[in-house]
């Protein structure tokens, strides 16, 4: 009777997940090739930076931690070499281009391929004309700054593949592509590493090697449909284009960058190889409020244009204290997380976890209200306050670093999302102000909210050495989120239209 009881069930189990997986296969089937685009882009961009971030324990046990901070100074460094090096061509404008240009987009394609190979010549030619210079204000050897230059060069030629097939909406091109990529170049390190005795110039060119080899493939395959490397029109059009926003892209890679470089300089390379897996683990939950943000934004664009304003304020209100919520419950196993992450010579770095995750809840913020801003089409605002962000980063780095140590760049990196998020918050409210007549958000809740957080991050810390504590207060948060399921899916369908 019992093994009765087991095949029926077992079998109903069978029957259910069949008309689950038949009911999803025909809803996938009848989605547009713009939504499955969406879907599989969406999807391999978490796969990409869970490959990424599975690879950071392996790394760090076959790096020392100077090597380790070494090669994360390097990464630091190609940020701001691609778009000072290529003006950020890769990144902006070029859909811009494609509809300007569409009865030739063969043509401006392979051209923006020509502007990447020209400028990434050229700074390569600088960089060993001027490379005493180069190699004081990188801090690397001329082997490692010639290699940066090669590597702008080639990723930038990868982006251009990446662009077009996202335009056309070429996902079964892209995601395979994408994943090999990401897959590969660890891989390479891994064994590189291994066998090198230079074992940061053997990440590095782990790097360079595999996106070298992307590039030759796939610039070929766009070189076969048009030979137009330069076009002065099509140059023209996207120079001008880009170097109005390079401010607002460079202040975005200093405020994400400038910690470890200036580490590096002010401390030691073992000290940025600690800080960054203390960024590292802080900003796991960029994955969450990236996601967040984009499944936020039509909602929050049809609801401004509905003008409930009042409606805007409270759900504000509830996604940011669920974020809150989320980042401090992720922080309270900050010990387990740097343990998996890196060896014991890292240890140090989970004090800082909460101070940099912190950070995450004023990132989404500053998102959150400069969406507010480009639905009033007030994109200037968002270049003045990155400035003077990064201005501000960089400012207070070089008063506290040598001050406190490698430690306070955590905290010089908070202050300045702060700052950051609270510019767009002033920025967003005078905006709706004065379109519709009244604001947006309510202050008084959204900065209580927001300094509870805070205070909470930076006592959270005291509880590391308690773990049993740590542990309860987790599983109260576990049964909460149970609990209060149904209210969390409600909210989330509401986003969702």
């Amino acid at each position: 009777m019992d093994d009765l009881s087991f095949d029926v069930s077992g079998g109903l189990v069978a029957v259910k997940i069949n008309r689950l997986a038949k009911s999803a296969k025909e809803r996938y089937g009848g989605l547009s090739k713009v939504k499955k685009a969406t879907l599989w882009i969406t999807l391999c961009s978490f796969l990409q930076r869970g490959l990424s971030f599975i690879t950071v324990p392996i790394f760090t046990r076959l790096l020392s931690t100077a090597d380790y901070g070494s090669v994360s100074v390097y990464q630091s460094w190609e940020m701001v070499a691609m778009y000072v090096a290529t003006l950020g061509v890769t990144y902006g404008g070029f859909n811009n281009g494609m509809m300007r240009f569409k009865d030739d987009r063969e043509g401006y394609t392979t051209s923006v391929v020509g502007l990447v190979l020209a400028l990434g010549v050229l700074w390569i030619a600088l960089c060993y004309t001027l490379s005493d210079n180069v190699v004081a204000i990188t801090g690397m050897p001329l082997m490692l700054s010639s290699l940066l230059f090669v590597e702008v060069i080639v990723k930038g030629i990868y982006d251009i593949w990446v662009s077009r097939m996202k335009f056309d909406y070429e996902y079964r091109k892209l995601v395979p592509a994408s994943l090999v990529l990401s897959i590969a170049v660890p891989a390479l390190g891994i064994l590189f590493v291994v066998m090198a005795s230079d074992k940061v110039l053997a990440r590095v060119l782990s790097f360079v090697l595999v996106e070298a080899a992307f590039a030759m493939v796939l610039g070929g395959c766009m070189l076969k449909r048009s030979k137009c490397l330069f076009k002065w029109e099509y140059w023209k059009f996207t120079l001008l284009f880009n170097i109005p926003l390079l401010p607002h892209y460079l202040s975005q890679v200093v405020l994400s960058s400038s910690d470890r470089i200036m580490i590096a300089n002010m401390c030691t390379a073992s000290d940025a190889g600690i800080y960054s897996i203390a960024y590292s683990a802080g900003m796991i939950m960029t994955l969450l409020t990236n996601s967040l943000n984009s499944t936020v934004v039509p909602w929050l664009y049809r609801t401004l244009a509905a003008k409930e304003l009042r409606r805007i304020s409270k759900t504000s209100i509830t996604v940011l204290g669920g974020l809150a919520l989320i980042v401090l419950v992720v922080d309270i196993l900050a010990p387990e997380v740097v343990a998996i992450l890196a060896p014991g010579e890292y240890s140090e770095a989970m004090t800082l976890v909460p101070v940099i995750a912190a950070s995450v809840f004023f990132m989404f913020m500053y998102s959150y209200c400069s969406n507010i801003e480009f639905y009033y089409e007030k994109t200037g605002l968002a270049s003045v306050a990155s400035v003077l962000a990064a201005v501000l980063n960089v400012a207070l780095n070089a008063v506290f670093i040598p001050l406190f140590g490698y430690r306070a760049a955590g905290y010089t990196t908070l202050a300045c999302y702060v700052a950051l998020g609270a510019a767009h918050y002033i920025f967003s409210q005078k905006v709706v102000r004065a379109e519709v007549g009244s604001v947006v958000l309510n202050g008084a809740a959204v900065w209580g909210l927001a300094l509870i957080f805070t205070a909470i991050s930076l006592v959270l810390p005291l509880l590391y050495p308690h773990p049993i504590v740590r542990y309860v207060v987790f599983g109260i948060a576990v049964v909460a989120a149970v609990v209060f399921r149904k209210r969390i899916a409600t909210k989330v369908k509401e986003f969702k239209g």
